[in-house]
């Protein structure tokens, strides 16, 4: 009897964050349409939330398989900003877009390649690679601003200011990096790898795993997505500032730990939460900015949640350590 009444504790327990993910958009969801009198689904505001996903989307698909393996980034904002230089400079010279889309990825790419350097052969902690890689992004477009009166202006604005004000450019995007990343993630052994070392990296090794490789792979999706993502954010924009990407890659996290993602990785890593985060945090963000709350109370909910989040995250870990094998 004792065992049959600790099963639907258990089942509760292992099925919690899919609890917060899916609770989450519910409780947002139905909380904001009461609140806006449905104004947050109005045709004009879906138009602008699918303009505020895709940066956050893009970013969190390649942030995945990131978290997934154990790795934390906070560099995703800062080279994100530096992409958008990148881009602007390119685009402002040959007024190629494709170019100065490769020319983001390619940076990005490079700077994710160089954390998993200092990670996998340095030996370093990777927050302290991903804090090194912060700075020079941010101190590249502090130095480049500078040159440049504080601000570079596009002078081809109008090639890629369909991409805010079309919204289907945007939505195909997202879809096809979604199904990309749950393909990637979820049926190759990439995927199957990635959330091994997050359980076990000892054990993964000995399961096949060659975890510089995977670590290696993971590292470039997530630079290819924040290159990728850093156009959409230039669109937005119109303009590159210093403080242009800055905030991101809090953004990012607590959209993903919204989304029910467990920050240690492992097994239980779903691409799923970063979908179901996304949309649930910029739901929140939105419905709070039209109910009228003011941008200052915004942010401390946002610091709040997270903070919420994360306690029941590690609450959730140091329940699941106690238990007997």
């Amino acid at each position: 009897m004792k065992e049959e009444k600790m099963k639907p504790i258990t089942l509760i327990k292992n099925s919690r964050n899919n609890i917060v993910c899916y609770g989450s958009l519910t409780v947002v969801i139905v909380l904001f349409a009461i609140i806006t009198r449905g104004q947050i689904f109005s045709a004009y505001n879906l138009k602008s939330l699918v303009g505020q996903m895709v940066v956050l989307m893009i970013i969190s698909i390649g942030m995945i398989f990131m978290f997934a393996h154990g790795t934390v980034d906070i560099a995703s904002g800062a080279v994100a900003g530096l992409c958008t230089m990148v881009i602007t400079l390119v685009l402002n010279e040959t007024a190629s877009i494709p170019l100065s889309v490769i020319a983001a990825i390619v940076t990005a790419v490079t700077l994710y390649l160089f954390m998993w350097y200092v990670t996998a052969y340095l030996g370093l902690m990777s927050i302290i690679a991903s804090l090194a890689v912060m700075f020079i992004a941010r101190g590249l477009v502090t130095y480049i601003l500078s040159m440049n009166d504080g601000r570079i202006v596009i002078e081809h604005y109008d090639m890629i200011q369909p991409l805010k004000s079309n919204t289907v450019y945007a939505l195909i995007v997202m879809l096809v990096i979604v199904v990309v990343g749950i393909l990637l993630f979820n049926y190759t052994r990439l995927g199957k790898y990635c959330k091994a070392i997050g359980d076990n990296p000892v054990s993964a090794e000995q399961s096949g795993a060659r975890l510089k490789n995977v670590k290696f792979w993971c590292y470039v999706i997530a630079g290819c997505c924040v290159g990728l993502a850093s156009l959409f954010l230039l669109a937005r924009s119109g303009n590159v500032g210093k403080n242009i990407g800055s905030g991101t890659e809090m953004d990012v996290m607590v959209a993903v730990i919204l989304g029910g993602m467990n920050l240690n990785g492992g097994s239980k890593s779903r691409m799923g939460a970063a979908v179901s985060g996304v949309v649930t945090y910029t739901l929140l963000s939105n419905g709070l900015t039209i109910a009228g709350v003011d941008q200052t109370y915004i942010t401390l909910v946002k610091g709040i949640i997270f903070i919420v989040i994360i306690g029941m995250t590690l609450r959730q870990n140091k329940s699941v350590a106690e238990m007997p094998r």
